[in-house]
């Protein structure tokens, strides 16, 4: 009824894809490399048991990967999750480091009676004083010129 199996030494391989290549043609009634489903040398019962042996171990392989593969991604988010945390640490304590010296600072001035606002450095004018002596600069034809020099001594730039 069915042809007999033929002895794995004389199955032939096929020329278009030899069993060296990474994937080698399988035949699509056993699944096994070396030969196609014209000259397959296995029965029915062989076949089907070769095919779900063939099967099986594909999915054990394909589970094994995706075990393997959120084993590595569970590890790299654990690592991410610590040097964040450990980042994250890093800020707040130059935060309050910061804010300590500063409150330290404060301290100080208020104790040794410093200034408690810095005040800007009287040798350099104002803003305010600049724009009224460039004001008085454009205007000098006409003020008269006591009132010209009085406004310009007041407003004298000190450096």
């Amino acid at each position: 009824m069915y042809p007999t199996p033929r002895t794995l030494h004389t199955m032939t391989t096929e020329t278009r894809n030899p069993p060296s290549h990474p994937n080698p043609y399988r035949c699509g009634t056993c699944r096994q490399p070396g030969h196609d489903r014209r000259n397959c040398p296995c029965t029915p019962a062989e076949a089907t048991r070769l095919r779900d042996q063939y099967n099986r171990e594909r999915r054990q392989e394909a589970q094994r990967r995706r075990r393997e593969l959120n084993e590595r991604q569970r590890e790299l988010n654990e690592r991410q999750q610590q040097l964040n945390q450990s980042t994250h640490s890093t800020e707040w304590r130059a935060g309050v480091y910061a804010q300590v010296v500063d409150m330290q600072r404060r301290l100080q001035e208020l104790t040794d009676g410093g200034p408690l606002i810095d005040a800007p450095p009287r040798n350099v004018p104002t803003v305010r004083e600049v724009k009224i002596q460039e004001i008085l600069f454009e205007n000098a034809q006409k003020i008269p010129d006591g009132l010209y020099k009085e406004l310009m001594d007041a407003l004298v730039i000190r450096g």
